[in-house]
């Protein structure tokens, strides 16, 4: 068995390390073209005589429901599931490390394809049931439930047996070698379901009203809009100091006034324009550049899509058509990272990949083409929310696709309507991104390209593409991985299931009085140790 540390799992024992100086995207250091900016400190935890107070977040998204497996991503809510359930393990961004949380702890064998791990003694959930390796075990069968349509399905799809060997020690064997492993644990499928209450309660109830292990419990739930959590006297991580609101506001513009504003104390940005607004500000947040971050998502037939972007061409077509400098020029002011790649420059894993190029002759090409053989007039429909900066990016897209001969029709909707209509695979193409961590990208590649995977939100189904997912995951030394990741981009290119227009931005401002607060991976923030200065 090959020994981790029991205090702080590695990335360079798991040769995640990063590469020289701030390679790591999800670090402070990470950022880009974005200038200095003061990260808050997070050293500190709440202690008894901080307790009360209320710390409001504004979300990008609201979580769409505690559904086991809804939280994986920040953007999505996740800082919402992770208190209530909290993880198995975190990930440090700054430290590029992985440790443990809920676990003790977390080791592999030699060949990355055995786990053995540890859970803290005396952990209870909010209920009072003790927290064992049964329910560990019972979470991951549930996220491998195609019923239960958890995002971390193909993360434990890579299990094959869970063994339990005694009250508070879980062995995962994987059937292939994963070293990146643990980032799993990081994320939705770290988040340990208590196996008597959720089959008492039922789906539909659990949805709504949770029982987990994490600093908090619901106090109320406005699906879409709010909600509302109080602090878990008996978490098993010390005192737990204030109240948490999580508030709906449309649009990172907004949801910067309202921070300015002091309406809240935690504002969930994204969009190069609003990260360097915040930062020229001198707004003290948590910064993330996200590979992948921009994306034109086409429907490659899921839930029985059998129009025009089925056809290899016009997915070629669309992206040939994107003017990705000019979209950077018009909408951010030229602050933003356009690419066509898959990997920012900024990532520890980037080698040079490139994307499609700006080719609209070639793109118009495509079309005609296409168009001559009589079935297709051109007419295609583009999904995007009401949030003013999508808006624009629509209208924008639209005139460059309209230009090679597309006919675009925009269909503008609420961003969570816009999200479950893209998780619920109902749309033609859609602005989206595909947002892989640092720490591992290749789970969240991997899921975007497994035929029937709950995170395939364009539904291909490509042999090809599938295997050169699996290599990544497989992939061992950082030379191995980025030598998989140039195959990835390879057939990426080929296949175009999506294509990538820009790098993303997140920043998550925190006021000055917030102390404790902890960034883990994919965005999501840890409110465990959070308390209001002098509240």
């Amino acid at each position: 068995m090959k020994k981790l540390p029991v205090a702080v799992l590695t990335a360079s024992a798991l040769t995640l390390a990063a590469c020289g100086g701030g390679g790591d995207t999800e670090s402070a250091s990470g950022g880009g073209r974005v200038g200095e900016h003061r990260t808050p400190d997070e050293s500190s935890r709440c202690t008894g005589d901080q307790a009360g107070g209320t710390i409001t977040m504004g979300e990008y998204v609201m979580l769409p429901s505690f559904s086991p497996g809804q939280g994986h991503y920040g953007l999505r809510g996740g800082a919402q599931s992770a208190a209530v359930y909290d993880r198995l393990m975190r990930w440090n961004p700054e430290a590029a490390e992985f440790e443990p949380q809920l676990a003790e702890s977390l080791e592999s064998n030699d060949d990355n394809t055995v786990w053995t791990l540890k859970l803290r003694e005396g952990v209870t959930f909010s209920n009072g049931d003790p927290l064992t390796a049964d329910d560990v075990a019972f979470t991951m069968n549930l996220h491998k439930d195609p019923a239960v349509g958890s995002t971390a399905k193909t993360d434990v799809d890579e299990i094959e047996t869970v063994r339990v060997i005694d009250p508070l020690t879980v062995e995962f064997e994987l059937s292939e070698p994963w070293v990146g492993f643990p980032f799993a644990l990081t994320r939705s499928a770290g988040e340990v379901i208590p196996e008597d209450a959720y089959t008492e309660a039922g789906a539909e109830e659990w949805a709504a009203n949770p029982i987990g292990a994490g600093a908090f419990t619901v106090a109320s739930n406005t699906p879409g809009q709010e909600v509302v959590l109080e602090p878990n006297p008996t978490y098993y991580g010390g005192p737990v100091c204030p109240t948490l609101k999580f508030i709906s506001i449309p649009g990172s513009q907004a949801t910067l006034e309202a921070f300015q504003n002091a309406e809240v104390e935690v504002a969930f940005l994204r969009g190069a324009q609003f990260v360097h607004d915040a930062v020229d500000a001198d707004l003290q947040g948590f910064l993330s550049v996200i590979s992948s971050g921009r994306a034109i998502v086409m429907n490659n037939g899921a839930a029985g899509y059998d129009g025009v972007f089925t056809d290899e061409r016009a997915r070629k077509a669309v992206a040939h058509a994107l003017d990705r400098d000019l979209l950077n020029d018009r909408l951010t002011g030229g602050l933003g990272q356009p690419t066509s790649a898959l990997l920012a420059e900024s990532s520890r894993f980037y080698d040079g990949q490139q994307g499609p190029d700006f080719d609209p002759e070639l793109a118009a090409g495509l079309v005609n083409e296409i168009k001559s053989e009589g079935t297709w007039d051109g007419t295609v429909t583009l999904l995007t929310n009401t949030s003013p900066e999508n808006v624009e990016t629509g209208v924008m897209i639209k005139a460059m696709l309209d230009a090679v001969g597309f006919s675009v029709t925009l269909d503008n909707v609420p961003q969570s309507q816009q999200a479950a209509r893209l998780f619920g695979h109902d749309y033609e193409m859609t602005i989206g991104g595909l947002n892989p961590s640092d720490a591992d990208p290749s789970a969240s590649f991997t899921a975007y390209v497994t035929p029937g995977g709950p995170t395939n939100n364009s539904g291909v189904d490509n042999a090809e593409l599938a295997e050169a997912g699996r290599a990544l995951k497989t992939a061992s030394g950082l030379d191995e991985q980025i030598a998989a990741l140039n195959r990835f981009q390879e057939v990426q290119n080929e296949i175009m299931p999506f294509t990538i227009f820009a790098n993303a931005e997140e920043y998550v401002a925190v006021d000055e009085k917030v102390k404790g607060l902890a960034p883990t991976s994919s965005g999501v923030m840890l409110f465990d140790g959070a308390y209001i200065e002098n509240p």
